[in-house]
């Protein structure tokens, strides 16, 4: 079975729930009219009652009506109130006077019946006849020593007709409303639909070809407009990852090619030439030392991976970053002797944080290599680690080639190389500055980068302090 439309469904919603309401209205109406027909008929038939009784005489024993034949109002009184009458002696039961109608319908009132009339206060009753339905109000009187039974009647058939009528008016009233609610429903329905279909179908346009383009926004500030707004926010962040992962395929690409050439190109001349055993070691070493290149790039590209995704866990334990930070810095002097470039280093005691040793260890490492990599001969590296206002500040800074304005937006980017003066100093794989900023990221701190071509660069990085105050975790080796 083919699944409803949403137009169809909102009909079908708006077409009962007004056919609820209606039904609900009509029922309602029904019982409040039928109930004030029927208080305004016993009221008449009251009053009508009471007026007849004030007519009423006996003369020797008889009932009359004593009233002004020339006065219109009265003999119009009279004339509609006896309509429907009866007179009774209720100790012997004897009918005294009735109108003919009664007489017609064979309407009389036994012994038994009069009886429990004497002390009753007035009553009503309705009789079912052959001419139709019959309210009777009979109320007991005395005069000239006697006990009457006074019974006036109207007929209910005139309530009846209207309640009728009103119901054969609901009839095609309620199913002729319900059809012009279905069918103003299915026009505002589509009307409301309208800015969906048209989402839905610059939606469809979209491939990954065409992650520019936008959903159409009217300006109205209405709930679609704010679906358009999110979903095209949706398409921003996906056309940039898409972006990144094309930059990734092309920069994986370039990073895979270069050493693998290099490994080619070595093993084929090799190959073509008949060299000594040494000339055979210094050509496997060589290849070693690119099979360690290709090792150290893809494993930082899985850890890269395994930390985007959320697969490594960050422990919260205590770190002496003083300590460990004078630690590095003493294992990189060798490093940095090698190159004829002096470092210094310059801690606040005891500077303790929560966090993960091994990445808080990474981060120094990585931004203390990289400024040794990038100081030309002759030049300084300074490391500084204080404390100020409940946080670590780690600041590294070099008086090497720097980094282009263009380029300091970028640099924590996977892949991402500045310009070639500076890349061909560095051996790495352009991974290592997205590893800091993520585990300054996890860390709840924050990574700054200052710096001016030809003068050098200073990395600040914030990190919060831990309130343990016992002693530390220390970095291995």
């Amino acid at each position: 079975m083919k699944p409803l439309t949403l137009r169809t469904k909102l009909t079908l919603f708006y077409s009962i729930t007004v056919s609820v309401l209606l039904t609900g209205f009509a029922l309602v109406y029904y019982r409040v009219l039928s109930v004030g027909l029927d208080q305004a008929l016993t009221q008449e038939l009251i009053d009508r009652t009471s007026g007849l009784r004030g007519y009423l005489r006996f003369e020797e024993g008889q009932p009359v009506f004593a009233y002004d034949p020339t006065d219109p109002d009265e003999v119009s009184f009279i004339n509609t109130a006896t309509r429907y009458y009866q007179v009774y002696e209720i100790r012997n039961g004897t009918l005294l006077a009735e109108s003919d109608e009664l007489r017609a319908l064979g309407v009389e009132y036994s012994a038994e019946d009069l009886s429990r009339y004497i002390q009753a206060p007035p009553s009503l009753i309705d009789l079912q006849t052959d001419q139709g339905k019959l309210r009777l109000r009979n109320e007991a009187l005395a005069a000239e020593g006697g006990v009457y039974l006074l019974v006036v009647g109207t007929s209910l058939q005139p309530m009846e007709d209207t309640l009728t009528s009103f119901i054969k008016a609901l009839a095609w009233l309620l199913p002729s409303g319900v059809l012009l609610a279905a069918l103003a429903a299915w026009f505002m329905a589509g009307k409301a639909l309208e800015p969906v279909a048209a989402l839905g179908k610059a939606a469809g346009q979209i491939a990954v070809s065409s992650l520019d383009r936008r959903l159409p926004v009217r300006g109205t500030n209405d709930e679609l407009d704010q679906l358009a707004s999110q979903f095209n926010d949706t398409l921003a962040r996906l056309e940039k990852a898409v972006a990144e992962m094309k930059q990734f395929t092309a920069s994986i690409s370039h990073e895979l090619r270069t050493p693998l050439a290099v490994l080619r190109g070595e093993a084929e001349v090799a190959l073509m030439q008949a060299n000594s055993a040494e000339q055979y070691r210094r050509v496997l070493a060589s290849q070693l030392e690119e099979f360690e290149k290709l090792t150290r790039m893809i494993n930082q590209l899985l850890t890269l991976a395994r930390a985007e995704s959320g697969d490594v866990a960050i422990a919260h334990e205590p770190v002496n970053i003083s300590s460990m930070t004078e630690s590095l810095a003493e294992q990189l002097e060798p490093v940095a002797a090698s190159k004829d470039v002096s470092i210094s280093c310059k801690c606040d005691s005891d500077v303790i944080l929560r966090g993960d040793a091994a990445w808080v260890e990474r981060i120094i490492l990585n931004l203390a290599d990289n400024a040794i990599k990038f100081t030309p001969t002759g030049g300084h590296v300074q490391i500084k680690l204080s404390r100020a206002d409940s946080s670590a500040i780690l600041d590294i800074a070099d008086d090497g080639i720097g980094i282009s304005p263009d380029d300091v937006p970028h640099i924590f980017e996977r892949f991402y190389r500045a310009d070639p003066s500076r890349s061909n100093r560095a051996d790495g794989a352009g991974l290592g500055l997205s590893l800091v900023k993520w585990a300054v990221d996890q860390h709840r701190g924050s990574i700054q980068v200052e710096s001016t071509p030809g003068h050098g660069t200073r990395f600040t990085v914030r990190l919060p302090l831990s309130q343990w105050e016992g002693g530390a975790r220390q970095p291995a080796g």
